[in-house]
């Protein structure tokens, strides 16, 4: 067995109950996330386990005694005393297969608490607000508590146009490099350099079974500009972030607008489909736009053989990969632990990305 090997049976808890039914009878489980919030699972749970309650009906898990619609589902994965909480949400979907020859098996579906703002679209003006503020109104919406950490413009006006809160949400956090998601009943609203996440160390050929890491010149820009009108002053806005803006953020290494200033030459990106109506927004939206680019210079596809507490959010740092590449500053973007019974137990796929490679001869 793979050093760091996680097989160890999923613990599942039903409105803060913990049901080792399920976790005897859980065949697979996947549990799903990206910087773009919303967290979800699947589980394939064996439908013809013993019974403490004889019925009529030819299968277990559908009869709305252990799960049901709108049932709080939490996950933990990892070795007992060692369980992270991988999932917590309601079940938004249940579905049984039968199939020839083989045991018929129920399939449940949940969803985080972004789930009521999937759910819900509406048309609506908001005045005198930030971003950080439509994240705290949207949250009080759903009962939710709100913690909105993103420092941005304040705007006049912000039309909500027949969209879901989560798609709007998801929106207004582009414009300014910020990233929604929920733990519990907690909406988050935060740029990535005040997201919280655990710092771990992932080795090729030990935690990681496979990696692939690239360096790609393609979407790198010099510069990033917003045009749009000053509604106030009544002239035009013209606002540009450059590398400077990326630099702040690293403490070696070079950058991806470095490297292509070598390599290519000056190439700025100019955003059209945006039209900020004073200065500050102009500045907020460039800025984001470019660190956007840029911190996706290096990007990293792995499998784990296990690692329950890696999230959106986790900082890593990456050895054995190559000299280019080796070294901390990977941010996670990107998680899918998959558990399933008799073919290893679990393994994390993730995705992360830095703004850096490392310096010729240096590690």
């Amino acid at each position: 067995m793979a050093e760091g090997l996680t097989a160890c049976d999923p613990v599942f808890t039903v409105a803060g109950r913990r049901v080792p039914d399920l976790a005897r009878d859980c065949l697979a489980l996947t549990v799903e996330e990206s910087t773009a919030g919303l967290r979800t699972l699947t589980a394939q749970f064996l439908a013809v386990a013993p019974r403490r309650r004889p019925n009529d009906d030819v299968v277990e898990y559908l009869d709305g005694r252990t799960l049901s619609f709108g049932s709080e589902l939490a996950a933990s994965l990892g070795a007992p005393g060692d369980e992270h909480v991988v999932f917590a949400g309601s079940v938004s979907a249940l579905e049984v297969t039968f199939d020839e020859g083989d045991t018929p098996y129920v399939t449940v579906f949940a969803e985080d608490a972004l789930m009521s703002l999937r759910m819900t679209r509406r048309s609506r003006t908001y005045r005198q607000v930030g971003d950080a503020d439509l994240a705290r109104r949207i949250a009080a919406d759903h009962g939710l508590t709100a913690e909105a950490d993103a420092p941005g413009p304040t705007y006049p006006l912000v039309h909500q146009v027949n969209e879901s809160d989560l798609a709007f949400l998801r929106k207004r956090a582009e414009l300014i490099g910020a990233e929604v998601w929920a733990t519990g009943r907690t909406l988050h609203f935060a740029t990535r350099d005040r997201r919280p996440g655990p710092r771990l160390r992932l080795a090729q050929g030990r935690e990681l079974l496979t990696v692939t890491v690239r360096a790609d010149l393609a979407h790198q820009r010099s510069a990033v500009r917003v045009s749009g009108y000053d509604a106030r002053g009544r002239d035009a806005i013209t606002s540009q972030a450059d590398q400077a803006v990326v630099t702040a953020e690293v403490t070696g290494g070079r950058i991806g607008p470095e490297v292509l200033l070598r390599a290519v030459g000056p190439r700025a990106d100019q955003r059209t489909r945006m039209v900020p109506l004073a200065e500050a927004e102009g500045l907020a939206w460039a800025r984001a736009g470019m660190q956007s680019r840029a911190r996706r210079f290096v990007t990293a596809i792995a499998t784990s053989c296990g690692t329950p507490e890696l999230t959106v959010g986790s900082r890593l740092t990456l050895s054995g990969v190559g000299g280019p590449f080796d070294g901390d500053g990977y941010y996670t973007t990107r998680v899918r632990h998959a558990f399933r019974r008799g073919a290893g137990g679990l393994r994390s796929h993730f995705e992360a990305e830095r703004p850096t490679v490392n310096a010729e001869g240096s590690r």
